[in-house]
């Protein structure tokens, strides 16, 4: 009996290295690939008090596993609103984390999601910044016109709250929006 224990304690422990799974790990070979590098211009409408208003920006990211883009964007609008009988002209400026995924990208037209959440100012004349805090969810479609420029048509609401003036307060600032946002850089497909 002890000469069979070796070779059936050797062939157990063989066949199960035949059997091993690799770890699934968040970035590696299992987990996140780095498989793109984008950036970009962002140019919109944001609609208050029954206007729109132009909404320019951009965007920077790290693309994983040709889909997740995790990345920087920053966006800026000039508006205005009536406040006790004169009209206040402001700024509002914003960046931060953002978080895109596209849907099956190796396609000529995929949707996209897009969540960005930051903080910015808002500048009134002759006012101190006013500091706040901006989430801004969006969709739209994307098209490839090349491997290396992507077209992007996106709609969303920016949620802004924190602000500590009267006017624009946050109901004033939240509002919907729609843009064009034109992305170039390049997906290789492979790990970095």
């Amino acid at each position: 009996m002890k000469k069979y224990l070796a070779p059936v304690f050797a062939t157990l422990l063989f066949t199960s290295a035949l059997f091993a799974q690799k770890d699934e790990t968040l970035i590696g070979k299992t987990g996140l690939k780095l498989t793109g590098l984008w950036g970009g211009s962002q140019f919109g409408l944001v609609g208050f008090d029954g206007e729109n208003n132009g909404m320019f920006g951009g965007v920077f990211g790290l693309e994983f596993n040709k889909s997740l883009l995790l990345g920087y964007s920053g966006s800026s609008s000039s508006e205005s609103t009536t406040y006790n009988g004169n009209l206040r002209k402001y700024d509002i400026s914003y960046g931060g984390f953002l978080m895109s995924y596209g849907h099956q990208t190796h396609k000529v037209i995929h949707p996209r999601v897009n969540f960005l959440i930051g903080s910015g100012t808002i500048k009134v004349k002759d006012k101190p910044d006013d500091y706040i805090f901006v989430i801004q969810p969006s969709a739209g479609v994307e098209i490839n016109l090349f491997r290396w420029f992507r077209l992007g048509l996106e709609g969303g609401y920016r949620f802004v709250s924190n602000t500590d003036i009267p006017k624009p307060n946050e109901g004033d600032a939240s509002a919907p929006f729609g843009q064009l946002a034109l992305r170039f850089g390049w997906s290789w497909g492979k790990d970095f």
